[in-house]
């Protein structure tokens, strides 16, 4: 009895050990699956959305390309010759401006999605781990709701055209500022749908860091007894 009593404890102990082990592995499976599932949607995604924000922007091109045509007729009933240059210039700044700042909110999109990305993975890790993360999961999906919200943003931005309306020519001056201020306020809404959606990320990365342990290792033991991560790194 005494060497029985020895030895159950011990087969115990390896079986259990054995399921758990069984267990994480069959976790990490899906962890990866999963995580590779979302790198892959997030990918489509970035190139479904450029490729959308191309086919916007050569439809501005063109539209740009025939409002500067009527600009140009719309301006031979102005007699100051300076005057006409000026609002031509005002004309091609005006939409130079708004490519190149719908350019660099799309780059900013793709760097915050990429951001998500990563607090995606730790969240899966920590999951794998018997974390609970399920507040994270919650910033994360808000998150990923901002960050579609500004890729519309900035596919509407990229497809308006900006001109200078002309009727006299002593309301020229009223008129562009009119032009840069319809810019500006269009930006601007863009601008606050791209910081929403790196608000919305970084909301995620803070719900993710509040989780006790949640970059510690997974113990090199499997016991029962040591199931819980433990402290060295």
């Amino acid at each position: 009895m005494p060497a029985f009593a020895q030895t159950a404890p011990t087969n115990t102990r390896e079986g259990v050990r054995q399921e758990i082990k069984t267990i994480r592995e069959g976790v990490r499976t899906d962890i990866q699956s999963a995580r590779e599932a979302f790198q892959k949607e997030s990918t489509e995604r970035r190139e479904e959305f450029n490729a959308t924000l191309q086919q916007k922007r050569e439809a501005a091109k063109a539209q740009i390309e025939t409002k500067r045509a009527e600009l140009k007729q719309r301006l031979q009933k102005v007699r100051d010759e300076k005057k006409k240059e000026i609002v031509e210039r005002i004309f091609n700044k005006l939409n130079e401006i708004n490519k190149n700042r719908t350019d660099h909110f799309s780059a900013v999109v793709d760097k915050i999605e990429k951001v998500l990305e990563r607090v995606v993975s730790r969240t899966d890790k920590a999951a794998g781990r018997g974390l609970d993360v399920a507040s994270v999961r919650t910033a994360i999906d808000a998150a990923k709701v901002a960050i579609a919200a500004a890729r519309t943003a900035v596919q509407t931005q990229a497809a308006k055209t900006y001109s200078v309306s002309v009727t006299t020519e002593e309301a020229l001056k009223a008129a562009a500022e009119a032009a840069r201020k319809a810019l500006h306020d269009d930006l601007a809404k863009t601008r606050d749908a791209v910081r929403a959606a790196h608000d919305g990320v970084r909301k995620a990365a803070v719900a993710l860091a509040q989780i006790p342990r949640v970059d510690e290792e997974e113990p090199a033991t499997t016991t029962p007894s040591n199931a819980a991560p433990s402290n060295s790194q």
